[in-house]
């Protein structure tokens, strides 16, 4: 009986000291994650946060989106609070071949990115990464990132797909 109060007492003691954790739902596929309509076009972290000096990378994500081929993401931003360091093509639409990627960053606050299949494979759906920026911060204080109305969702027939949601991110530099 003895050993039996024993192992009662040390399971007891070990279960209550164990803290039991929460998870983090913060993957950037997961929709919930994000706070404009859907099909959209999103920052995933919507914030980001450094120091001035800092580089800082930027995903820009479809979210939801139906049989798209092409994407026209246009991104505005304070070229006096950041440098763009570089751009480069996230995974959306990497399948056998690369995608097309192309982008024109203005260095006064306008980049557009342009990205497509040019493969036999014709469309995706979903959720997924279509950039990466990545951005030196020059000054204190917060800096917003803004999907414009003149980004676009094209089907394989270059016929423009809806866009519900544009995105804001904001970059705090402390």
């Amino acid at each position: 009986m003895r050993w039996i109060n024993l192992v009662f007492i040390s399971s007891l003691f070990t279960f209550l000291s164990c803290e039991i954790g929460e998870a983090k739902l913060d993957s950037c596929l997961d929709i919930a994650n994000y706070t404009i309509d859907t099909p959209g076009i999103g920052f995933c972290p919507e914030l980001v946060s450094g120091s001035v000096g800092d580089d800082i990378d930027i995903q820009i994500y479809a979210l939801e989106v139906p049989d798209v081929a092409g994407i026209h993401a246009q991104i505005q931003y304070d070229a006096s609070k950041v440098d763009i360091i570089s751009i480069s093509s996230g995974d959306f639409f990497e399948r056998s071949q690369m995608p097309i990627f192309i982008f024109d960053d203005n260095n006064e606050g306008l980049i557009d990115i342009y990205t497509f299949f040019m493969s036999n494979e014709m469309t995706t759906q979903g959720i997924g990464e279509i950039a990466e920026i990545e951005v030196t911060l020059k000054s204190y204080g917060e800096s917003e990132f803004i999907i414009t109305t003149k980004s676009e969702f094209l089907d394989y027939n270059d016929v423009e797909i809806p866009i519900k949601g544009f995105g804001r991110g904001i970059v705090n530099a402390k």
